[in-house]
């Protein structure tokens, strides 16, 4: 009996020992940072043999390509967080594209449209039938949405799938990373150099990982994350974009499905018709 009760006692010292040990050698999870900040998770997933390219060669390669994309279509899963609401707001819809700037988002919910947008790129139309109401106002510049309670810049949208725009007229300059290139874009005059943006591209399959757009400030207008490319139609179209407005603390995340590269597309897709009797509400 004497013998039984050394032994449990042996065994609880040891069973303490190892838990004050595993306290004492327990070090806290460090905190991931936010997927705009650090994108190194999505770079140790490209698996391949890392190019040797030029500056020319990369934009030659990212400009050839986007010229590929014509139009675009497909289903849409979205989530928009804003502080004006609580949680994210998730739908799903339709995003149809048509080089260089036209853009239609549908969003709907239980068999129900929640909001309608068309933007050709100068002027963009808004329309939300529960409310029965209507925006309209210059696509290049944000907006506050009062039904929705958010502010969105249209002209963003479009722009992502169109790297042309992004990197024309501008006097590029890179840095070569192990796993990455990062090409900034600067705006040169007589007096002043402004950088307008960044691109990530990772060196793999020099796709863009990472962009960056800036305000004439300097402070970050956009930042968006592609990722899952998939290969349609010789282009590389990016399953998931991950976008945020820093200066709204809004982000958007879209996930593609049924997508479908530059087919044909009737151009009413891209007309948004406004219901008699709706509230339109021009913008500056």
């Amino acid at each position: 009996m004497h013998n039984k009760i050394k032994t449990s006692v042996v065994k609880s010292f040891a069973l303490l020992l190892m838990l004050v040990s595993g306290c004492a050698t327990f070090k806290p999870a460090v905190l991931q940072k936010p997927v705009w900040e650090d994108t190194s998770a999505i770079l140790a997933n490209i698996q391949g043999e890392r190019q040797n390219l030029s500056l020319q060669q990369i934009r030659d390669t990212l400009i050839t390509r986007n010229s590929r994309l014509t139009g675009f279509r497909a289903k849409a899963d979205l989530a928009l967080t804003t502080p004006d609401v609580k949680g994210p707001i998730r739908c799903t819809g339709l995003i149809v594209y048509q080089s260089p700037g036209s853009l239609r988002a549908i969003g709907a919910k239980f068999a129900t449209t929640l909001f309608d947008m068309s933007s050709d790129g100068d002027r963009f139309w808004l329309y939300i039938p529960p409310e029965n109401l209507a925006y309209t106002g210059a696509s290049n510049t944000f907006h506050r949405i009062e039904a929705l309670g958010i502010s969105i810049f249209p002209a963003d949208m479009a722009s992502l799938f169109n790297y042309r725009e992004i990197l024309q007229g501008k006097s590029p300059t890179l840095e070569t990373w192990p796993a990455y290139w990062l090409i900034h874009m600067l705006e040169v005059d007589k007096e002043d150099v402004t950088l307008k943006g960044n691109l990530l591209i990772d060196r793999v399959n020099a796709e863009v990982v990472r962009c960056e757009l800036f305000n004439p400030d300097g402070s970050v207008r956009l930042q968006a994350v592609f990722t899952n490319y998939i290969t349609q139609n010789e282009c590389r179209i990016p399953q998931k974009i991950d976008v945020r407005w820093p200066a709204y603390d809004t982000t958007l995340s879209i996930t593609f499905s049924d997508i479908a590269v530059n087919g044909v597309l009737d151009p009413k897709l891209f007309t948004l018709t406004i219901p008699e009797g709706a509230r339109i509400i021009p913008l500056n």
